[in-house]
């Protein structure tokens, strides 16, 4: 399959998803600011692999979050069939992306690092 036409199918297929996540899954034990981050689909449109962030505090919820949106995963494709335009839908493999965690993280590091103040040396 052509590389353009495999990015635009990533990036409909992003769309749709988000869509669903955000307006038309209604489990509760689905909690916390859902985000896709990115797809790939594979070249024979058989497998799409899904990396999703999910916000909250709790590791506990996300932890729990994440399992019901695997369980989830051919609901959500029967889904993502309705909205895109494929004769096959790609099966769905979820994988949780922790960027947005490892981010604050080091950017607590930097803050908590004490740097003296540079010396002026103008003495030459």
């Amino acid at each position: 399959m052509k590389e353009n036409r495999l990015q635009r199918l990533n990036s409909e297929i992003k769309k749709a998803l988000a869509d669903i996540l955000s307006n038309e899954i209604r489990d509760p034990r689905l909690s916390g600011l859902v985000s896709v981050l990115d797809v790939d689909t594979t070249n024979d449109l058989s497998h799409c692999f899904i990396s999703v962030s999910i916000y909250e505090q709790d590791k506990k919820v996300v932890e729990r979050s994440f399992n019901t949106l695997q369980h989830s995963a051919n609901f959500i494709r029967k889904m993502l069939a309705g909205r895109v335009d494929l004769r096959i839908v790609p099966y769905l493999h979820f994988k949780l992306d922790n960027r947005f965690e490892i981010n604050q993280k080091m950017s607590k590091l930097i803050d908590s690092i004490d740097i003296p103040p540079m010396e002026n040396s103008d003495e030459q």
